[in-house]
């Protein structure tokens, strides 16, 4: 099922291998349209497996993937980038290594950096430099963050640390490591705004509840991923089980 919801493409699919291979489409398009394009990508089981499907459109097709743009969404902050629970690991073995991109064409937050602020300044000036990230694609937390944008009476636009929530903090990607980590870098709500175009995946039942309220269409501050409603040019592609 396709539909417009106020401006949003909403794309039912039957199960999870669907999205995924959906959610591939949209960033082959993407790269087909514009070889330098800049790609901003989430972490986590939402979109592993469309990441799969899409280095496997690429090498199989021999798309030229030389000017290809990676900017990572967010990180943990206190733990060795080698870490197999940092975002770090899981761009770098699904994305970077797997497509050979380059080192220059890679930005990404350090998670063992020294001074987390610092790192956010240094991240906000390099993507002020880069400009409009072309593809933006995210997961909607359990407690619907989006990136590590938590729930709160305020929302902050750009590159900023960020202090978990407990719900965040059971995340599936901190279970594979013994360390206690409290803090987070993101992109800010500006950043993600910005965007020329936004592919926000909803998979898993534990999404179920934040996606109904995103669902409801309203803009709030406690629901951070409803701030997609604003934008002009998002498709969201979630399972049919999630309604």
């Amino acid at each position: 099922m396709n539909k417009l919801k106020q401006g949003i493409e909403l794309i039912e699919t039957k199960d999870f291998e669907e999205l995924s291979r959906i959610s591939a489409e949209v960033m082959v398009e993407c790269l087909r349209k514009k070889p330098d394009s800049l790609f901003c990508l989430a972490t986590g089981s939402s979109p592993a497996r469309a990441y799969e499907i899409f280095v496997k459109i690429v090498n199989e097709e021999q798309i030229d993937v030389s000017k290809l743009r990676i900017l990572k969404l967010d990180e943990w902050w206190g733990i060795n980038e080698n870490d197999p629970s940092t975002c770090e690991y899981f761009i770098q073995t699904r994305i970077i290594k797997p497509l050979n991109i380059p080192t220059q064409n890679y930005i990404g937050f350090n998670s063992d950096a020294l001074d987390a602020n610092v790192e956010c300044n240094r991240i906000a000036q390099i993507v002020q430099q880069q400009g409009a990230i072309d593809l933006c694609i995210l997961g909607i937390g359990k407690n619907g963050h989006l990136g590590l944008n938590e729930p709160g009476v305020c929302l902050i636009p750009f590159p900023h640390v960020v202090e978990l929530s407990e719900r965040t903090k059971t995340h599936d990607m901190l279970t594979r490591t013994d360390v206690t980590v409290n803090y987070g870098m993101t992109l800010g709500m500006a950043n993600i705004i910005a965007s020329k175009k936004v592919l926000f995946l909803a998979a898993g039942d534990e999404k179920k509840a934040s996606f109904e309220v995103f669902l409801e269409g309203q803009v709030r501050s406690d629901l951070p991923a409803s701030i997609l409603w604003l934008h002009p040019n998002a498709i969201c592609v979630f399972e049919s089980k999630l309604i």
